[in-house]
């Protein structure tokens, strides 16, 4: 038997009603607001403020998208997991809300204890982007300039995912870049176009726009297969690196107290919504696939990616 959104969200709320519960839960609160740790008009935004339109019109109640940028995505993340554990504030994220905390053990937040996954929104595969000004104009390329003792590798900011990622993908394939840490994804870029830098390894959705024109060089996608906006481009596996594989993703998270209940609605919420037609289209505008997890399996996900980061920043970062 199918039961209808609404009523599961009712049935949430009188079960803990019934249960003597004193604090309260999202069917009770009057306005949801959904805290974004980065500047506006980022990789996120298509994603959350969809999803604040779609989840306003199933819980009845206003949601509105906070944009609390600084330190990376640390200060608004760092808010959210000090407030109420209501439901009236959530948090949607990227991988820098791994890589952020495991680059700086002082955040005010741990990301796995902190919080409670809610959904997962996306996954958007990373390619290595070469620098034709600099003569990298494919994996050969830059393992020339490496050979030589001269090449540079340009990231979004220290603790972001494409430093992490930069230097995990770095190290499997044998460079060892001089870095330049730059304050997001589009500066990064920049770098790679005027030759500054000879690599950047970025998601194919944010790295899209710059390889129009020949601006910037596709040499090496980290995904299984070959990527269908760029069929000639080679996967790493192709190219004999078969372990080195890395996407950016796109969470819907909660503070660690929120109930159980509330975050499994949300999650079929979030489900409903990103599986609908309209949700299909925003995931193939951006060039990322939806994954239809349970919020256990996201946490599980998040546990072992975290793990991950903290080894690799205690065995040594530049």
């Amino acid at each position: 038997m199918k039961v209808g959104f609404k009523a599961l969200l009712l049935a949430c709320g009188l079960a803990m009603a019934g249960a003597g519960s004193v604090r309260a839960d999202i069917a009770s609160q009057s306005t949801i607001q959904i805290v974004v740790p980065f500047n506006p008009g980022g990789s996120t935004d298509p994603f959350v403020r969809f999803l604040a339109e779609e989840l306003q019109r199933k819980l009845g109640k206003p949601v509105i998208v906070v944009n609390k940028p600084g330190a990376g995505g640390i200060v608004g993340t760092a808010e959210v997991a000090r407030g109420p554990a209501t439901g009236s504030t959530l948090l949607f994220s990227s991988s820098s809300f791994l890589t952020g905390a495991a680059y700086n053990p002082k955040a005010n937040y741990n990301p796995v204890k902190d919080f409670k996954t809610i959904s997962v929104l996306g996954f958007n595969e990373f390619m290595i982007i070469g620098a034709p000004g600099s003569g990298v104009n494919t994996l050969d390329d830059l393992f020339a300039k490496n050979k030589a003792g001269r090449v540079v590798m340009s990231t979004a900011g220290v603790g972001s995912s494409t430093h992490f990622v930069g230097q995990m993908v770095s190290k499997e394939l044998g460079l060892k870049p001089r870095i330049l840490h730059m304050k997001s994804s589009g500066e990064a870029m920049l770098e790679v176009i005027a030759g500054r830098a000879d690599y950047y390894v970025g998601s194919v959705g944010s790295s899209a726009p710059y390889l129009k024109g020949g601006r910037g060089k596709a040499v090496l996608y980290l995904g299984e297969g070959r990527r269908p906006e760029f069929p000639d481009v080679p996967s790493a596996a192709e190219k004999g690196f078969p372990q080195v594989e890395a996407s950016q993703w796109f969470g819907f998270f909660a503070p660690a107290g929120l109930s159980d209940a509330d975050v499994n609605m949300l999650n079929r919420a979030v489900s409903e919504i990103m599986t609908s037609e309209r949700g299909k289209q925003v995931v193939a505008d951006q060039s990322v696939r939806f994954e239809d997890w349970d919020a256990k399996r996201f946490q599980d996900y998040m546990d072992r990616e975290f793990a991950t980061w903290q080894k690799l920043y205690a065995a040594g970062m530049q």
